[in-house]
């Protein structure tokens, strides 16, 4: 006999509570399980028998207890039951990093972005790099979910790119339509920066208890912003699009002066011949006029999400935003609190131009735990060690040349 829909609730609820003590990855065993769970024996030792048998759960060593007969062995969320993957799909490159269940890097790439393919090309190039390293890399384990972060502007509801300043090619829907149905698999699309700033909430140093806004000056220029620890995202996809902002009393765009690729075509055409916007900062005594420009369209930028959001936190993060030191981003934090009352930290990204890459690994962790039965308000309680992780990414070796891929044991994580 069927169990009826209400009996059933409990044990969703108590298979999700185990599964969520045990994500951080540690080893333990029932009787800890029993504490951290505050559910009963008999609830414990089948839900880790029924996640035994599903292969999501592994016995490990022996553990001795004091008092007799209080030996038991350890058990484990087995990290390498599923893999997941995230791509950070920029104009100049795009990053992937497949990882286990437990979101531990087994193999990165970063390769060139081919623009010269129109979108049916570029999502099969992006198809065939992900299962290409699955297939190499993966040791048979199934692809699970993954997830895209896009350099535009995306719905709400991920199916459709309305604008992108970069890679023209991918607006619409048939880049999104052509890579979902190639990957065969739960594929999630959003916003770059979105995704960035997810990065920052899951794994760097922002709390999920403030208002949050970062800014990422890549090839183009976007925004994020994130409420009682949940990213922003508008039905249009067009929430925080500010480098479209006329700067005030000037024919030219915040994206014009905040932007790589932009910011490189208005030098030239001040007669400036530089590759990169990070050549202007490396010599302000030379381009310090065209330098002054540059930091009034970030003061600017900072004064119009401080009195949208009233962020605690501004974070800079991609591109060319480690050309500006704390000091002169103090600078703006106090200048904006003069000009219009609200005080926020202003600061660059600890996890650095990777943070995008490892926000769309955390979205596709997410989608993986919450289809294994982890509820929103469980998964909201699993520990990560935060610093931990990162100190593993600094310890990884990074790529630089196109096309190269770096393989991880089964302890270490890579990002770029």
């Amino acid at each position: 006999m069927a169990a009826s829909p209400s009996a059933s609730l409990p044990r969703a609820s108590n298979r999700s509570a185990v599964l969520a003590a045990l994500l951080s990855g540690a080893e333990t065993d029932r009787q800890q399980l029993i504490v951290d769970t505050g559910l009963s024996r008999a609830t414990v030792f089948r839900v880790v028998d029924d996640l035994k048998a599903e292969g999501l759960v592994r016995e490990g060593r022996r553990l001795v207890r004091g008092g007799p007969g209080r030996q038991s062995t350890s058990v484990a969320f087995h990290g390498r039951s599923a893999l997941v993957c995230g791509i950070d799909l920029g104009g100049t490159h795009c990053r992937v990093v497949v990882a286990d269940a437990l979101g531990r890097a087994v193999i990165r790439s970063r390769d060139a972005t081919p623009r010269e393919q129109d979108a049916a090309g570029l999502a099969r190039w992006v198809a065939g790099r992900v299962h290409g390293l699955v297939a190499e890399h993966g040791d048979g384990i199934p692809l699970h979910t993954v997830t895209i972060g896009l350099p535009g502007v995306v719905t709400g509801d991920g199916g459709t790119v309305v604008n992108s300043h970069n890679l023209g090619q991918i607006k619409g829907t048939e880049f999104i339509e052509t890579l979902s149905a190639l990957m065969g698999v739960d594929t999630a699309v959003g916003n770059d920066s979105n995704l960035a700033l997810l990065g920052e909430l899951t794994y760097g140093s922002l709390t999920d208890r403030g208002t949050a806004v970062l800014l990422a000056l890549g090839t183009g220029l976007g925004s994020a912003v994130s409420f009682d620890g949940q990213v922003l995202a508008g039905r249009t996809g067009l929430l925080g699009e500010f480098g479209r902002l006329p700067l005030p009393g000037r024919d030219l765009r915040l994206r014009d002066l905040l932007s790589g690729a932009d910011l490189v075509r208005y030098a030239r055409g001040k007669g400036v011949a530089v590759s990169r916007a990070q050549r202007l900062f490396a010599d302000p005594e030379r381009y310090g006029p065209l330098l002054d420009e540059v930091h009034e369209a970030l003061t600017f930028l900072v004064t119009v999400v401080a009195l949208a959001y009233e962020p605690a936190t501004v974070v800079l993060t991609g591109g060319f935003s480690d050309s500006f030191d704390a000091a002169r981003l103090g600078r703006i934090a106090d200048r904006v609190a003069d000009d219009v009352g609200v005080r926020s930290a202003v600061r660059k990204s600890g996890l650095g131009d990777w943070a995008g890459l490892v926000g769309a690994t955390a979205s596709s962790l997410g989608r993986l735990y919450r289809a294994l039965g982890v509820s929103s308000a469980h998964l909201a309680g699993v520990e990560v060690d935060r610093a931990a992780r990162v100190r593993q990414l600094a310890a990884c070796p990074t790529t630089t040349s196109t096309n190269e891929t770096t393989s991880t044991n089964d302890t270490a994580t890579t990002q770029e």
